[in-house]
C-alpha cells in the first residue's frame, strides 16, 4: 500500500504529523512521542515511510481502540504498539491481510524504509516492546503478538565438535 493510501485511510484514528528530517531524527520523534501523549490516553505510536518522508501516526482514537483491539487480554497486551498495528491499522484500517505476500518484516530499519520507496509501499516502524513486558506477560502465560518478540541482532548458530576423549 503506497503511503498516500495509508495516510488517507487514515481518517481520524489517528493524530497524524510529518516529521522533516533524516531517518534517525525521525526515529528520535518515534521513541519520545509517548511523552506527547494526551493526558490519560493512549501512547501508542507508529513512524511511517516509503514516500521520501516520515509520517509519526499517534495519538489513536480510544473509541477505536475500544471497538477493535481483542478484549479478554490483559491491558498490558491491548496496549502495545504490535497489538494496535495488527488489530487496528492492519485488520480494521487498512484491511491489509497479515500474509508473506502482503506483509514483509525487516528488522533493519533503513533497509526497511528503502524497500517500501523502492517497491511503492510503505513501511511501519515501531518501539521496540520493553523487556519488562515482555516478562511480565510470559509469566501470565500470554502469548505476544506475532514479530514484536523478534528481537536482533541474532546470534550466530552453528555446531562444534569436538573430541573428548584425551587418549
Amino acid at each position: 500500500m503506497p503511503v498516500p493510501d495509508a495516510l488517507g485511510a487514515l481518517k481520524d484514528a489517528f493524530r497524524v504529523r510529518r516529521i522533516d528530517g533524516p531517518l534517525p531524527r525521525a526515529l528520535d520523534v518515534l521513541h519520545t512521542s509517548s511523552a506527547a501523549a494526551a493526558p490519560g490516553g493512549p501512547d501508542n505510536a507508529f513512524l511511517l515511510a516509503g514516500d521520501g518522508g516520515f509520517h509519526l501516526l499517534d495519538r489513536p482514537d480510544p473509541e477505536l481502540l475500544a471497538r477493535t483491539v481483542p478484549a479478554g487480554r490483559p491491558e498490558a497486551w491491548r496496549t502495545l504498539d504490535a497489538t494496535v498495528l495488527h488489530s487496528v491499522l492492519l485488520e480494521h484500517v487498512w484491511r491489509i491481510p497479515d500474509g508473506p505476500e502482503d506483509i514483509r518484516y525487516i528488522h533493519d530499519t533503513e533497509a526497511a524504509v528503502e524497500q517500501a520507496e523502492r517497491h511503492g509501499g510503505t513501511a511501519v516502524l515501531m518501539r521496540p516492546v520493553h523487556e519488562d513486558t515482555v516478562r511480565g506477560l510470559a509469566e501470565q502465560g500470554v502469548t505476544m503478538p506475532r514479530k514484536s518478540t523478534s528481537f536482533g541482532p541474532k546470534p550466530a548458530t552453528g555446531l562444534v565438535l569436538r573430541d573428548l576423549d584425551q587418549n
